[in-house]
């Protein structure tokens, strides 16, 4: 029940920002889509595993999926990859790199759009339009 209602608080949260949501959900996970990459891929994020400020991004690189874990700082307006995982379409686990390093999301990419869903959902509320630094 938590899950629908916070499912629901999400999807709200993120058409607020880009108008519209793509939605999914499969095998009671919950996945938005929130940007696509260089090949017009798309990349979403798994609701399911937020944790805080702790969270999963997915997308497909060929007949790969990639797994990232990240973590926002919020109050910092900072965000931090913790994990980089690499899997076949059987998923079978090919690469998994735990180096943490500092990612500085652009306005409009994904990265950047997640981090605003986690932190809102997360109770942390800026308004990053007003900052001289956006994401």
């Amino acid at each position: 029940m938590f899950l629908k209602r916070f499912s629901g608080v999400v999807v709200a949260i993120a058409l607020s920002f880009t108008g519209t949501a793509i939605a999914q959900t499969t095998n009671n996970y919950i996945y938005i889509e929130v940007g696509a990459d260089s090949h017009g891929n798309p990349i979403t994020l798994d609701l399911s595993s937020i944790k805080g400020t702790e969270y999963i991004l997915l997308h497909k690189r060929g007949d790969k999926t990639v797994k990232t874990t990240l973590y926002a700082s919020c109050s910092e307006r900072r965000l931090f990859s913790k994990r980089v995982s690499v899997y076949t379409s059987t998923g079978q686990l090919t690469s998994d790199n735990q180096t943490e390093r500092e990612i500085f999301p652009k306005s409009g990419a994904a990265d950047a759009g997640s981090m605003e869903i986690v932190c809102q959902a997360a109770g942390i509320h800026k308004d990053y339009s007003t900052q001289s630094q956006k994401f």
